[in-house]
């Protein structure tokens, strides 16, 4: 069996642009401090712990405290709920992202997972405001590690347990950052670009891309090729 993986933010829901907005202001609540730039590229580890982390430790030159982490988890949440509140439409899957899932459920020989950098509540809250349902499908977040390169790895590992799958044949990721590109590269995973930002990957190194997905059976023949390598 194979495994299909897929990342959130701007490969399954349009939020990598208000994620690092929310991202900025919650940090810089909690520290009152002005807004804080949560840009993943100025960052180590490329995901929601890691960002708050290093950020912190930055701005007041100290290991973070237990309870200033969680309360940015908290102002996070609290400003997903209220955007949703007053922006709904904000809140939007990638073009053919819920009908893509479906097909992934029926496919023969091969599992799905995902593997994000968001907090498993931010994660969630994503997802369900965006309209996509992935119930069933093993995932892994920044909670179980600050390292994108193993919460990919816990991800495999939880989707071996639901689909009782000793060792996967082949693993392709979709994502849309340079990170994703990295870490799948790093794993030995194949690698298949989504969204806008994909398309600029390392001049184009990153193999197959697609614009999102409503090209189906596009997006599935290039998994299938990336399977192969």
């Amino acid at each position: 069996m194979n495994l299909v993986m897929l990342d959130i933010d701007g490969t399954l829901t349009q939020s990598y642009d208000y994620d690092r907005e929310i991202f900025g202001l919650a940090i810089a609540e909690v520290l009152g401090c002005p807004p804080v730039d949560a840009d993943l590229n100025g960052y180590v580890d490329k995901t929601s712990t890691g960002v708050t982390l290093e950020a912190i430790r930055r701005l007041t030159g100290r290991k973070p405290e237990a309870e200033q982490f969680e309360e940015v988890k908290r102002r996070v949440l609290w400003h997903l709920d209220r955007m949703y509140r007053e922006s709904p439409g904000a809140f939007s899957e990638v073009p053919g992202a819920s009908r893509f899932l479906e097909r992934l459920r029926k496919l023969d020989g091969a599992g799905i997972a995902i593997a994000t950098g968001c907090w498993l509540s931010e994660a969630q809250f994503k997802l369900r405001a965006s309209g996509l349902n992935v119930d069933g499908i093993p995932l892994a977040t920044s909670d179980d590690n600050r390292n994108r390169m193993r919460i990919m790895e816990i991800s495999s590992e939880k989707a071996r347990g639901v689909y009782a799958c000793p060792a996967f044949v082949r693993v392709v990721y979709l994502g849309d950052g340079p990170w994703d590109l990295q870490a799948s590269r790093s794993l030995g995973y194949g690698f298949v670009g989504i969204g806008p930002r994909a398309q600029a990957l390392e001049g184009g190194e990153a193999g197959c891309w697609h614009q999102d997905f409503m090209e189906i059976e596009a997006v599935l023949a290039s998994i299938a090729a990336a399977l192969k390598l």
